[in-house]
């Protein structure tokens, strides 16, 4: 139980790293295009970084049941998700 508790933390922060990367190109982006595709692409990353935190934050610090904080991250990627599907598909610049 140990390890893969590990690897999942690993994995957490990984996914953390790499979306903090993702949201400054998108806002630098969006700062020299004005493209609200790119603004909406940053939102939908800062989304998905802020499910991955969230269950680190409650299920290591504040004891949350893994159920809960699964279904905490589960939402905020959703909204990330739809954010990022609506910055591809249906923004209109």
């Amino acid at each position: 139980m140990s390890d893969t508790l590990n690897v999942l933390r690993a994995l957490q922060v990984v996914i953390v790293l790499l979306s903090v990367v993702v949201i400054y190109y998108a806002t630098k982006g969006y700062g020299k295009t004005k493209s609200k595709s790119m603004l909406f692409l940053a939102f939908g990353f800062f989304f998905v970084t802020i499910g991955a935190i969230s269950a680190g934050l409650l299920f290591e610090f504040l004891n949350f049941d893994l159920t809960f904080v699964d279904t905490v991250e589960a939402t905020c990627q959703v909204v990330g998700f739809l954010l990022i599907v609506y910055s591809i598909l249906g923004t209109r610049d």
